[in-house]
């Protein structure tokens, strides 16, 4: 028995547990309506994706604030599901899309992005916010077929072999 323990705890810091949140889902860019501009082309991050699905995270998963340069979520890969509406309607065309971090959603003055840490909630009780980006495509493959603005649902860090796309300086 105690051989078993000790290859278990040996084991132990081998595993890998995938970082999973409650996650908001949200669109950015060209034609938004905050008049956002281009996602693809300058980003917080230092470089863009054309093709690929990128997205901006919200402040405290990216890691830094505005003008602060690239956080150390840049570049990773999250696999984002929508599951309900902002009122909480199942989505008529639930999803699934792999992004890559290229971009701030920045927490001032905005309540979706706007939580301090990983263990605080915005309005719709998601740790997260992912903000995808217009231009990239993301927003019409994942938000359209709902008719849908903002989708709740998860997001879980996943291995960027699982993105399909190509990073631009």
């Amino acid at each position: 028995m105690a051989y078993k323990t000790i290859f278990l705890f040996t084991l132990l810091p081998m595993l890998t547990f995938a970082q999973t949140y409650n996650a908001t889902i949200t669109e950015y860019g060209s034609g938004d309506s905050n008049d956002s501009g281009n996602c693809n082309q300058v980003t917080a991050c230092g470089f863009y994706t054309q093709p690929g699905y990128s997205a901006a995270a919200s402040q405290a998963l990216f890691g830094v604030g505005p003008g602060q340069g690239a956080g150390p979520a840049c570049g990773g890969c999250w696999q984002l599901t929508g599951e309900k509406d902002s009122v909480g309607n199942p989505l008529s065309s639930p999803g699934t899309i792999v992004v890559m971090v290229t971009n701030l959603c920045p927490s001032g003055g905005n309540q979706i992005c706007g939580q301090p840490n990983l263990d605080s909630v915005n309005q719709y009780g998601a740790e997260v916010n992912f903000d995808l980006c217009i231009n990239s495509g993301a927003a019409d493959v994942f938000l359209t077929p709902s008719g849908v603005g903002l989708a709740v649902g998860t997001a879980t860090k996943v291995d960027c072999s699982q993105w399909s796309g190509t990073i631009n300086y």
